[in-house]
């Protein structure tokens, strides 16, 4: 039996793709309704999610990749004593063991990892349409046994990076949060979204988690990707290679993300940020 795993939409989708190209005997747990399986238990939560996973003791979990997809999914993998791999963009069985391919050196190239079942995987997000089936609905009440408190409940940002067809991005280069918000400001004007590094995201903080691009973050594939004082290294690049025209800015032109930029502009992230939001605005006054 494989079960698919995740708290959200897309990560259900992304999820069940994968899931349907190991086999077919597919059970679903999810917060929401979704034909992409035949049986789906609906749950409440992450606690819930983590006791009906543990309890059906699959050989097989295909998980999303959200953070909170991954939390739950680490904490079943080691209930289960299963193998576990993440960022999964592919993965095939081979008798007894399962076979996955997973980005390497910040994506530059593939890496084939073989896992021995009982396994769990968390995928990479994927644009890929599974297979729909009848499915029969069951609701789950379980009860938890976690040790987990909450201390603080925050409202997640409801931007969604993947389908914005502008994303203004800011690395160190920006200088600090008065050039991030300058940022946001030019994003607004440009009618895109905001991102970051993840030295703005994870390491400095300033920007929330959710607006990171990279391996460790979300892929993006807008029409304009404008990278604001990023330097480029491969985790990062991993994230928007995909991007139709980038624009990148910064004081170094032989930094890494010269060689993945459309145009690349050397100058001062800050200043050039500043000197396009008042032409911007300029022009929008006429």
């Amino acid at each position: 039996m494989i079960v698919v795993f995740s708290l959200d939409r897309d990560g259900f989708r992304s999820a069940s793709f994968i899931a349907q190209s190991i086999g077919r005997d597919l059970v679903g747990i999810s917060t929401e309704v979704s034909n992409y399986v035949p049986q789906l238990r609906l749950i409440g939560g992450e606690e819930e999610a983590v006791e009906a996973l543990s309890s059906m003791r699959p050989q097989l979990v295909v998980s999303g990749g959200s953070r909170k997809d991954l939390g739950v999914a680490a904490r079943v993998a080691a209930r289960l004593r299963a193998s576990f791999s993440s960022n999964v963009l592919a993965a095939k069985l081979q008798g007894q063991r399962l076979e996955v391919e997973r980005p390497a050196y910040g994506g530059k190239v593939k890496a084939s990892v073989s896992l021995e079942l009982p396994a769990v995987i968390c995928v990479s997000g994927n644009d890929s349409s599974p297979d729909t089936f009848p499915v029969q609905v069951n609701r789950e009440h379980l009860p938890v046994r976690s040790k987990i408190r909450v201390l603080e409940r925050r409202v997640r940002d409801s931007t969604d990076l993947r389908s914005a067809k502008v994303i203004v991005s800011v690395g160190r280069g920006i200088g600090g949060k008065e050039g991030v918000e300058l940022a946001s400001q030019l994003a607004q004007v440009l009618g895109g979204a905001l991102a970051g590094s993840r030295a703005v995201t994870a390491e400095l903080g300033w920007l929330p988690p959710d607006r990171q691009i990279g391996i460790s973050g979300q892929r993006v594939k807008p029409d304009v990707y404008l990278a604001l004082g990023i330097s480029g290294q491969p985790q990062h690049v991993f994230g928007m290679r995909e991007s139709k025209v980038v624009v990148a800015v910064n004081k170094d032109r032989n930094a890494p993300i010269a060689e993945e930029a459309d145009y690349l502009v050397v100058a001062d992230a800050l200043t050039f940020a500043s000197e396009l939001l008042r032409a911007l605005k300029n022009e929008l006054r006429r």
